[in-house]
C-alpha cells in the first residue's frame, strides 16, 4: 500500500500569531516554501478565511505546475489549512497546526494525499519528496519567523 500521509514538526521562537501571518500572507510563501514559488489570491478572495480560493506555482527540478487551492482551516495562531482539489476529484489537505509553548509555539506541517497512491507518483518517490520538502519548509519558516 502507498503511503499517502506525513507530518513534521518544529520548535520555533516566534509568537504563534506571528508564525500564522507568515504562513498565511501568500506573498511570502517563496520565503520558506522548497516548491512553491509564488501564490495569489482567486475569485475575490483576499485573505485567510474558510472557503478563500488561491493558486499556488510550484516547480520541482524542470516541473512546473500550478493549482487551485481551497482554504478549510483559518484560526489565527493556531491552524492554517487548505485542500488541493485533484483531477480525479480527491484532495490533498496541507495543514499547518501551531501550539504555543513556552519559548514561542510548535508547528506541526501534515499532508494527506490519496493521488500518492498513482503509478505515476509512486515511480518518481513523490511521497519521499514531500517528507523532504515539508522538513525544508519547516526550517526555512523558522528562520524567517526567528529573523
Amino acid at each position: 500500500m502507498a503511503e499517502t500521509t506525513a507530518s513534521t514538526s518544529i520548535d520555533i521562537a516566534a509568537s504563534p500569531e506571528a508564525v500564522y501571518g507568515i504562513l498565511t500572507d501568500l506573498s511570502r510563501v517563496s520565503e520558506f516554501s522548497p516548491e512553491c514559488y509564488r501564490s495569489e489570491w482567486e475569485d475575490g478572495s483576499t485573505g485567510p478565511e474558510v472557503g478563500a480560493k488561491f493558486r499556488g506555482y510550484n516547480q520541482a527540478g524542470d516541473m512546473k505546475w500550478d493549482a487551485g487551492c481551497v482554504v478549510v482551516a483559518a484560526d489565527p495562531g493556531r491552524e492554517w489549512a487548505f485542500e488541493v482539489p485533484a483531477q480525479d476529484g480527491r484532495r490533498t489537505l496541507w495543514r499547518y497546526e501551531i501550539e504555543a509553548t513556552d519559548s514561542g509555539c510548535r508547528v506541526t506541517e501534515s499532508f494527506d494525499s490519496p493521488i500518492l497512491d498513482q503509478e505515476f507518483f509512486q515511480k518518481m518517490n513523490r511521497h519521499s519528496l514531500l517528507v523532504q520538502n515539508i522538513a525544508q519548509s519547516l526550517e526555512n519558516l523558522k528562520a524567517v519567523a526567528e529573523a
